[in-house]
């Protein structure tokens, strides 16, 4: 191993929450000038390491972290800023009622700037050159950070954390809610840093992404470092057999079961809303329609338009052979259509509450007895629901705040599948989960085709749309711009397409 002068270096790290230690490292070394990929599963203790070396997170005594040889102070942001750590979190910890340029700039003054006064001039100056940094040029520096989409809010993030010139850049999921451009473009800024010397850390599920960033990859399992290796030999099946300690590729690949039947359950004709359409299609019952595009393409938008949370300008749907306009989304979920939402921590989930009030808020009206609410038939239908789904946790009194994202996940399923909604609308549906709950999720679609819902799937994922989808739309400007057979599937078709190049004869 390298000198600790030469990176980033952990001794006998350690975390303990009661008597779960959830994280033991006796010696890691992140080296200047690399990246490295950090993979495991959800509770391999991945999110505690960089807490630690982010300050977030105060270590067990004796732990050791330090830069270039220097000690690193423990359990402070401050410290670990001041130190040259700058972490990208797939949480988006960014101020929702402060412009683009007030959260680029929050706690780093750009230099040059008065020393006691607002220098409005300078720190517009710097917060354009951090968006150019990451290709966001078109940005409006004044636009308030809650009016941006998912994608862009990460990109922001990346560029405030550039921003920073850090010595170690830690990337968690950083590319989780990208395209497939602004994912290339968030590797070429990780290879960029790396090369310039600094030391980067890339936290992902895709492995692929991960080979694509990466020198080298460390696999965590169980809160231990397990593996350490170069990434020429990081295949999957190696990865995938430390992350879990049994070959599960299989899983990854479930089958899909339930037929696709003649039976139109959704239609949209020329429907249009700001920014969208026209739009015709229809999804049949058992049937995934998986919808590809690039960012901005309008695919969540499609979505939300569907539920009720955008308003139609134009067109009409139908569910279940019946006219289907909701105005709100609880005009929506009563027609019988559900949204899992791309980003489940602000639109889906309820953190602070128990995993029992999570996973009936679309059933309390059946949770009454002669008008009065029943606890004993809500705690009945949560427990049912959380088994079905297989979410573990230690009880449903738990908050849902307090699982894994995979976890979380599989409550907003059985939050729906309580509600037996004709409709299933599916929005980055594995986003931030680990390869096992990736699969369970798969196997929790493919109990809804089985139970005869239509789904509607978006995700950025090419191969997992293959592996789920009946046909795939792909969206351009708003618009589909192909419509995919399952014999037609091909990463060039739907890539071409979403960019507007026509495919060569």
């Amino acid at each position: 191993m390298q000198g600790d002068a030469d990176g980033v270096a952990l001794h006998h790290v350690s975390k303990t929450y009661g008597l779960a230690t959830v994280l033991q490292v006796e010696d890691l070394l992140f080296p200047f000038g690399k990246v490295v990929g950090v993979v495991g599963e959800n509770g391999a203790g991945k999110s505690t390491l960089l807490g630690i070396l982010a300050g977030t997170v105060i270590p067990n005594p004796g732990s050791e972290v330090s830069i270039s040889g220097q000690r690193l102070e423990t359990g402070s942001p401050i410290a670990s800023q001041a130190a040259g750590v700058a972490m990208v979190s797939q949480e988006f910890p960014l101020v929702g009622q402060l412009n683009v340029t007030e959260n680029l700039t929050l706690g780093n003054r750009p230099k040059g700037a008065r020393r006691f006064f607002y220098d409005k001039k300078a720190t517009t100056a710097a917060a354009r050159r951090m968006l150019a940094a990451v290709g966001l040029d078109h940005l409006d520096p004044r636009a308030p950070v809650s009016a941006l989409s998912i994608p862009s809010r990460q990109m922001l993030e990346v560029a405030k954390a550039l921003g920073r010139d850090p010595r170690l850049l830690i990337l968690d999921e950083p590319t989780s809610a990208l395209g497939p451009n602004e994912a290339d473009a968030v590797i070429r800024i990780a290879r960029e840093h790396a090369a310039a010397g600094g030391a980067v850390i890339f936290v992902g599920h895709r492995l692929e992404e991960v080979r694509e960033a990466a020198d080298q990859v460390v696999v965590l399992r169980n809160g231990r470092l397990v593996a350490e290796m170069d990434v020429a030999e990081a295949t999957d099946e190696r990865l995938i057999r430390e992350m879990v300690g049994v070959e599960h590729l299989a899983s990854v690949t479930a089958d899909r079961t339930g037929p696709v039947l003649p039976v139109p359950v959704f239609t949209a004709t020329a429907l249009s809303a700001p920014g969208l359409g026209p739009i015709s299609l229809s999804v049949n019952q058992g049937e995934v329609l998986g919808v590809a595009g690039l960012m901005g393409a309008g695919r969540s938008r499609l979505l939300h338009t569907i539920f009720g949370a955008i308003a139609r300008t134009d067109g009409e749907m139908t569910l279940a052979g019946s006219r289907y306009a909701p105005r709100t989304p609880a005009d929506a979920v009563k027609a019988g259509v559900a949204l899992v939402p791309e980003d489940r921590k602000q639109q889906s989930i309820i953190a602070i509450a128990p995993v029992r009030w999570n996973v009936t808020l679309a059933t309390l009206r059946g949770l009454t007895r002669r008008g009065f609410f029943s606890p004993r038939s809500e705690k009945a239908a949560a427990s049912e629901f959380v088994k079905v789904t297989g979410a573990r946790m230690a009880s449903i009194e738990q908050p849902i705040g307090s699982l894994s994202g995979g976890n979380q996940q599989r409550v907003i399923f059985g939050k729906w599948f309580a509600a037996s909604p004709k409709l299933l609308l599916l929005d980055e549906p594995t986003r931030g989960v680990d390869v096992g709950a990736k699969a369970e999720i798969y196997e929790l679609i493919d109990q809804a085709r089985a139970k005869g819902m239509a789904v509607i799937v978006v995700s950025s994922e090419l191969e997992e749309l293959f592996h789920l989808s009946d046909q795939i739309v792909v969206l351009r400007t708003g618009r589909i711009g192909r419509v995919l057979a399952r014999d037609e599937f091909s990463k060039e078709r739907v890539l071409l397409t979403a960019a507007g190049v026509k495919e060569s004869p």
